[in-house]
């Protein structure tokens, strides 16, 4: 099989993999318990989950601090991240770090379409495969308007779009943004970063 052959297959079923998804978001209408059953059914057929691993994760979490979630690094892909956003107890997290895993834009879609991420004051999406399209969604987003901080370094985004967010005004309290090229290096996951004030930081 050529490699022309194997990305079109990848993007079928990255096609596939989003069509799935947003059926079971809205269908369910964002009911966890019928998110989680939807996804099984989806994914193991007839067998039965009480709760995933995934649910334990982040219900450990949450009571450490409610507050604040951590999930970095734990390779959350979108159909996750629709099971995250409508998670119990996620409307009152102020700080969100979801910094290296597979969100992707359309992971990031349905995140930003959960009322319950709205008193989320700082947002950490580095390394999570976002692109030009998952900016789009963020940038007309309704759900973040108490956001403060928010980091999109290590994506395959370009400056242009520290002004393109401020311009948008759907992030009224958004007064520290950091955003640069797609970098490899952990050296260059502390790349520069800006204010709103255009200071760098």
């Amino acid at each position: 099989m050529s490699s022309d052959e194997i990305n079109q297959d990848e993007y079928d079923q990255d096609a596939n993999n989003k069509e799935m998804l947003l059926d079971i978001f809205y269908k369910t209408k964002g009911n966890i318990d019928d998110i989680n059953a939807a996804i099984d059914k989806k994914l193991f057929g007839k067998q039965k989950r009480s709760s995933t691993l995934f649910e334990k994760y982040i219900r450990a979490r949450l009571t450490l601090n409610p507050k604040v979630l951590n999930l970095a690094g734990q390779e959350i892909t979108p159909i996750e991240a629709a099971y995250l956003s409508q998670y119990p107890g996620l409307e009152k997290v102020e700080k969100l770090d979801l910094r290296k895993n597979r969100l992707g834009d359309e992971g990031l879609e349905v995140l930003l379409n959960s009322e319950k991420i709205r008193n989320v004051q700082e947002l950490d999406l580095r390394n999570n495969q976002i692109t030009r399209q998952g900016m789009l969604i963020l940038s007309k987003t309704e759900n973040l308007l108490n956001l403060q901080r928010l980091d999109l370094r290590v994506n395959k985004l370009g400056k242009r779009w520290e002004g393109k967010l401020k311009e948008q005004g759907q992030l009224p309290k958004l007064s520290q943004l950091r955003i640069c090229l797609l970098y490899t290096s952990d050296a260059a996951d502390e790349g520069l970063g800006v204010d709103l004030g255009g200071r760098r930081i």
